[in-house]
């Protein structure tokens, strides 16, 4: 019986849209490699970075002031009409300290290949943000740059 209940709950976790849009990850120490788009907080305290190849989010610590820092990361898919809309966002945290690199690995459709919402198209958005108590500190969002 309560294999049928988890089952069944498990079914329903995957058949609600909303429990699939969020996603938030710790980062795992990792030093950054290959084409990146990244950008940094105006105050010099972190950077965030998206590797189209391989679906890399990158989060870089720049201040011995133990914040935590973290990525802030949008997908969005293009539908068989062609219009764009988020498919999936999160964060990924790390928490290594000052001057370290961190990178959550994600899953996210290739630009050129059919989707979820029945089109083709995939892009990826991030910025880079402090977790200073309370009162985040982020940078704007990079262009878009569509998944390889």
């Amino acid at each position: 019986m309560v294999g049928a209940v988890a089952t069944g709950l498990f079914v329903l976790a995957m058949s609600n849209p909303a429990a699939a849009a969020e996603s938030d990850n710790a980062a795992w120490s990792d030093a950054p490699t290959g084409d990146r788009t990244c950008i940094t907080v105006g105050n010099l305290t972190a950077t965030a970075c998206f590797k189209p190849y391989g679906d890399v989010i990158y989060v870089q610590d720049l201040s011995p002031d133990a914040n935590e820092v973290y990525a802030y990361w949008q997908n969005q898919l293009r539908d068989s009409t062609g219009t764009w809309g988020t498919y999936r966002s999160g964060t990924c945290t790390y928490t290594g300290g000052a001057y370290g690199w961190g990178s959550c690995n994600k899953d996210f459709y290739e630009h050129s290949s059919s989707n979820a919402w029945g089109g083709k198209g995939s892009r990826v958005r991030v910025k880079a943000c402090v977790n200073d108590l309370g009162d985040d500190t982020c940078s704007s969002l990079t262009v878009w740059v569509n998944n390889q």
